[in-house]
């Protein structure tokens, strides 16, 4: 997995019957606590959403 900043484009990765799969958006945060986890606001709703980077690349 590539290192994530602030201002990186992202798209959640592709899973079976996952919903959000393809969704899209803007790191805002990269959490130290717990480790590994990346707030994104989504461009679709706007929202910020929490996901492990593992599920996360970047575009």
């Amino acid at each position: 997995m590539a290192e994530l900043s602030i201002g990186d484009k992202v798209r959640v990765k592709e899973r079976p019957n996952y919903t959000l799969s393809g969704w899209e958006g803007e790191v805002v945060e990269v959490k130290e606590d717990p480790k590994g986890w990346i707030i994104i606001k989504a461009a679709k709703t706007g929202y910020k959403m929490a996901f492990p980077d593992t599920e996360l690349e970047k575009i």
